[in-house]
């Protein structure tokens, strides 16, 4: 990364006008707010409380230069507003400022932060640079003289004391996760499969992010070679559809080492259970640590190649490991960077709140003939959801959690879930999807070919209903959705999906079931 790439024209004030340094900041976050989403007045708040601890304005060549900032909370990422005032503003303690530095940053992107700072600081002790920016007529002019400025420094290095990781997958989700991790200054190497698809990337040098986070991501390797990406990882997130969690295991498993963290990110419904299988057939001797995600952390879709929109970031996501008692070593490693994640009690409990097994597949299902002829140009959730539809995803939801309860569980209806990981609340599950601001853009998929039935029927539904019938709970609108979903793909996807019977949980009492997911032998029980 580079100072000079979180510069965005609608952050930059040229020239700014201000009476004192309260409305310089005040002028500058509005701007910021404009196409950063930041909350301004949180940031106010932050960034008042900084100054109150010592004056920022330090002296230049040619003038002197304010660096107003705060960690914050009001912002997802690294956020820099400049303002240029050639005839000089009165700052505090009877200083004048020519130049507005204006820098916030999450906490998790600590070392980053601190990395910019000292960059802008050293640009601006440069002989001209103060000049220059006093100079500059427009802020595409300041961007351009900048990144010229910031030339022969090079790129701010990633920060050594963040962990290390690979993320395996350069779909929609798999580029939204590698262009944060790198957003908030770590070293992330990217694997997928093909190298194909790693073309448009190589070419850009990284991957280009918009949305809720922007910026451009640099990757420190992009790779089809597993070896090669996951060399230094201290975690692997993998990002891949949950019909290829065994494939991609089973793949890697010779590379993975003792005490390196893998992540499902999700694990939809059995992930774990079925990694951890993989695991001791194919490398038996690593002891790497496995965890699962329960949902997506993001909302995001591919827009171009080599460009990711990142629709939302969710507030919380449930983060479970197997054998549980590791959670301890996983989540403060994973959390250095994305506080997002939370405990949760187990993987199976995470695969019981899966909500992509109430959303996605119905939704596909009950609006097959408008995908067809649209070829999926509306917004499949906020139009894709009509009252009649809702209906049914209330139906299986009721199913999910009464499999739940069955096992001892209580999870979250799809209402509460929305609540927690969007603030999207609602009288009802229809009236909560449409409250979710997060949700407008998300086109429909084109094709009902599409990893919504592909994916989350086998590795979400048929699990489900599987443990229903284990456990003598009715789940009938659901195998009415995997029915009609199989003969819409001509698959079986009974034949092909995650049963109790593959793992590992048919025949288990609920006492049996409990000692495996903390790592004990069944056989004790």
């Amino acid at each position: 990364m580079k100072a000079a790439e979180l510069l965005f024209p609608d952050g930059i004030v040229i020239p700014l006008r201000a009476a004192d340094h309260g409305q310089a900041m005040r002028v500058l976050l509005e701007a910021a707010a404009r196409c950063r989403g930041i909350d301004a007045e949180a940031a106010l708040r932050d960034v008042e409380s900084r100054e109150r601890m010592g004056t920022t304005l330090v002296p230049a060549a040619g003038g002197a230069v304010a660096f107003p900032h705060a960690e914050t909370k009001s912002c997802k990422q690294l956020v820099l507003a400049v303002g240029v005032a050639p005839d000089g503003f009165p700052w505090d303690h009877g200083g004048t400022a020519r130049a507005v530095f204006l820098l916030l940053g999450p906490r998790e992107s600590h070392s980053l932060y601190l990395k910019v700072l000292a960059r802008l600081a050293r640009l601006c002790g440069t002989e001209g640079f103060l000049p220059m920016l006093c100079a500059c007529i427009s802020p595409e002019d300041l961007m351009a003289r900048v990144g010229e400025a910031e030339k022969p420094l090079g790129a701010i290095p990633p920060a050594e004391d963040l962990p290390k990781f690979c993320v395996i997958g350069a779909g929609n989700g798999g580029l939204a996760m590698a262009g944060h991790l790198s957003l908030l200054g770590c070293k992330v190497s990217l694997f997928n499969r093909t190298a194909g698809r790693l073309d448009p990337l190589r070419a850009r040098g990284g991957i280009e992010v918009k949305g809720a986070i922007e910026g451009f991501a640099r990757l420190s390797a992009m790779s089809d070679d597993p070896a090669e990406a996951m060399r230094d990882a201290d975690a692997v997130m993998v990002v891949v559809p949950a019909t290829a969690h065994a494939e991609i295991t089973r793949r890697i498993a010779p590379f993975l080492k003792d005490g390196q963290i893998l992540v499902l990110n999700p694990g939809r419904t059995g992930g774990a259970l079925e990694a951890a299988r993989v695991l001791r057939e194919a490398n038996p001797a690593v002891k790497p640590y496995l965890a699962e995600a329960q949902t997506l952390l993001y909302a995001s879709r591919i827009t171009s190649p080599g460009e990711v929109h990142i629709f939302a970031v969710k507030n919380a996501v449930p983060l479970a490991a197997f054998p549980s008692y590791t959670i301890a070593d996983i989540l403060p490693v994973i959390r250095r960077v994305l506080p997002q994640f939370v405990p949760g009690d187990n993987v199976l409990k995470t695969s019981l709140e899966n909500i992509g097994a109430v959303f996605h597949p119905a939704i596909t299902v009950l609006n097959a003939g408008r995908i067809e002829d649209t070829h999926g140009d509306f917004e499949f959730y906020l139009e894709g959801v009509t009252p009649a539809v809702a209906s049914v995803l209330e139906e299986i939801d009721g199913e999910r959690i009464a499999v739940a309860a069955a096992l001892g569980f209580h999870v979250n209806s799809a209402r509460e879930w929305l609540y927690l990981a969007y603030d999207a609340a609602g009288k009802t599950l229809c009236d909560a999807i449409h409250a979710n601001a997060n949700y407008q853009g998300i086109k429909a998929p084109p094709t009902v070919m599409h990893r919504y039935i592909s994916e989350d029927v086998p590795a979400s539904l048929v699990p489900l209903a599987s443990l229903g019938d284990m456990l003598g709970v009715p789940t009938p609108t659901m195998k009415t959705i995997i029915r009609t979903a199989s003969a819409m793909h001509g698959v079986d996807f009974w034949a092909t999906g995650r049963t109790a019977e593959r793992l590992g949980l048919k025949g288990l009492s609920m006492k049996e079931i409990r000692f495996l997911l903390v790592g004990a032998d069944p056989g004790r029980a």
